[in-house]
């Protein structure tokens, strides 16, 4: 028995997608797409609206008793930027001679979502699988985890046994990954003629000292926990607003600062360090301090040697074209240098292992509604492209993780 959804369609359906200008805050046209390709194969599926032209994607399909997989991907890319910089406009998903397709969300993450919808399908078809399946596509993951953090506020992940994340992941297994924290914190003065500073209160002078006291502070009780896998909780200070002309006191001023956490340092312990320094300045005369969490992606931490995990390890030793070196090769072609030769150390490794990251996933959401299930990032693309110009894949990676999903999937599911 054939394919449901052949070859041909597979590119069709990526390149659909990546037509859709879907930059995050308007996600919901994708949404419908994959709503209405869905209903093409008679399976029922929900929007969850979130906002005006934001709506997340829930479907599910079941075959007997078994366990509970989810699949899930985020329907949102970053801004492209100048679209006259790119070599070929932006969202016209355009494939060169090479068989690579260009296009803002060619790596991150579209190819990801796209293979597993159209695997969904193909399971719905064939029900060589015993449990539930469920989709959950969401919007918002770029900034602020919106959809998936609604979606787990509303029970989807309750009863999940697994979830397999399709981010562009491809030559490792994310099983664990670090926690982003994103605050804040303002300080309020009083305006003066810089001639006259006794009549004023310098509120820049004051938030300097508030990053020189909280840098200091996060990164001493940093010192204190590494975890073997992620390191140590660091913390920067990234954005400074204050003042409006030079010869007068600043009446305002604020710092925009992001905080990467490990679950032995995560980050309301980073927080709770922020807001103790915060309330020991604004007890001296002059400090007016606040401080509000603008983003609160917690730290991911999921066995490594789980069911899911040992699932796709097994599977990827039968895709040939999934193996480490073959990928790096691919890879390396497109971006054109040589990977293994920029660094020696990767020429080393033969197979696909779990990893830990940095970067932070919907898992961050995902897992405040279920700490126990496992957790798998894993899925196509160029890493080294994701928010860049010229973002790309090659059309055959696509159509491997397409291959690679069904034999994960069907195998949990067995």
């Amino acid at each position: 028995m054939g394919k449901v959804i052949d070859k041909d369609q597979s590119i069709k359906i990526l390149q659909d997608i990546i037509q859709i200008k879907s930059e995050n805050g308007h996600e919901e046209e994708v949404a419908k797409y994959f709503q209405s390709l869905l209903a093409d194969h008679d399976i029922e599926s929900k929007l969850v609206q979130y906002d005006d032209d934001r709506a997340s994607l829930v479907a599910e399909i079941s075959n007997g008793e078994g366990p509970v997989l989810g699949i899930t991907g985020h329907l949102d890319v970053v801004g492209a930027g100048d679209e006259d910089d790119w070599e070929y406009p932006p969202f016209s998903a355009h494939i060169d001679d090479d068989n690579v397709l260009w296009g803002r969300g060619a790596s991150d993450m579209k190819p990801g979502i796209a293979a597993m919808v159209i695997n969904f399908i193909e399971f719905k078809e064939s029900q060589n699988f015993k449990g539930t399946l469920r989709l959950l596509a969401t919007v918002g993951e770029e900034v602020g985890q919106y959809g998936s953090n609604q979606l787990t506020r509303e029970g989807y992940v309750d009863d999940l046994d697994a979830i397999l994340i399709g981010e562009p992941c491809n030559v490792g297994i994310v099983y664990t990954h670090m926690g982003s924290l994103n605050y804040t914190l303002t300080s309020k003065g009083e305006a003066a003629h810089s001639s006259a500073p006794q009549l004023g209160v310098n509120a820049v002078e004051n938030l300097t000292e508030a990053v020189s006291q909280i840098s200091k502070a996060v990164e001493d009780k940093a010192e204190e926990f590494n975890n073997e896998e992620l390191g140590k909780t660091f913390h920067n200070v990234t954005i400074i607003k204050g003042g409006s002309q030079v010869n007068s006191l600043p009446e305002y001023a604020e710092y925009e600062a992001n905080a990467r956490t490990i679950p032995e340092f995560d980050n309301n312990g980073v927080m709770d360090i922020v807001r103790s320094v915060i309330d020991d300045l604004n007890k001296k005369d002059g400090f007016d301090l606040a401080v509000e969490v603008t983003a609160d992606q917690p730290p991911v931490n999921s066995p490594k040697d789980s069911k899911l995990i040992q699932t796709i390890r097994e599977v990827t030793k039968d895709h040939e074209r999934l193996g480490f070196q073959y990928l790096l090769k691919q890879m390396g072609q497109v971006l054109g240098t040589d990977l293994v030769k920029d660094q020696p150390e990767l020429g080393k490794v033969d197979e696909i292992l779990p990893i830990a990251i940095a970067g932070t996933t919907d898992a961050a959401q995902f897992t405040q509604g279920n700490s126990t299930m496992d957790i798998a990032v894993y899925g196509p693309g160029v890493p080294q492209l994701n928010h860049k110009l010229n973002e790309r894949i090659p059309v055959q990676q696509y159509l491997d993780f397409i291959d690679v999903y069904n034999d994960i999937i069907k195998s949990y599911l067995s």
